[in-house]
């Protein structure tokens, strides 16, 4: 069987040869003559524009390596921002743990209750140190922004809301309140 070269031409298809000289556009027609120096010139702008496009895809990408590691430096931080503190707490924390034992083979109260005194001095040291304050309030004028009144009691021989015990301590660190004293206060009937 003879294989036919036009049986799987599409009709629409023309073969070159067929088609006429005049309908075929002349390569000289999609040709621009110009100067060598304004072809040079272009040219340069061409290797300018490269070296652009080039300078920005380089600071693009190490725009996009700053920004992936500072996040990991601000997660790091994040992760290790209290390294100093617990460092800061494990004495505290070692010597709770010997006033523990010395209180199951304790035989003397004065000597457990003085390592418990000691301990507590460690801490508020400790946290004096990294700024934490508490709130005075015993025998203090009631404060609404550093107080949360829990009680009222009356007591006329004392102002009306001068505080009068301090059911839970309130600090402030740095300045900046943490958690308000639960106060009883003097509220006297008239």
């Amino acid at each position: 069987m003879a294989h036919n070269k036009n049986a799987h031409k599409d009709k629409n298809d023309k073969d070159p040869a067929s088609v006429s000289p005049a309908a075929q556009p002349a390569p000289e027609e999609n040709l621009v003559t110009i100067a060598k120096e304004e072809y040079e010139a272009l040219k340069a702008k061409a290797e300018e524009r490269d070296a652009f496009s080039d300078k920005y895809v380089r600071a693009h990408a190490e725009f996009e390596n700053i920004r992936k590691r500072l996040e990991k430096e601000k997660a790091d931080f994040i992760k290790y921002a209290n390294e100093s503190l617990i460092f800061d707490l494990l004495p505290i924390i070692d010597n709770l743990e010997i006033a523990e034992k010395h209180i199951k083979e304790a035989k003397d109260f004065k000597a457990v209750q003085d390592g418990v005194d000691m301990i507590q001095l460690q801490i508020q040291g400790f946290l004096k140190d990294i700024g934490l304050e508490r709130i005075k309030t015993i025998g203090e004028k009631f404060d609404p922004h550093m107080h949360e009144p829990i009680e009222t009691v009356e007591a006329h021989d004392r102002e009306e809301g001068t505080i009068t015990d301090e059911l839970k301590p309130g600090y402030k660190l740095n300045g900046k309140l943490m958690r308000p004293a639960s106060v009883k206060i003097v509220k006297n009937s008239t």
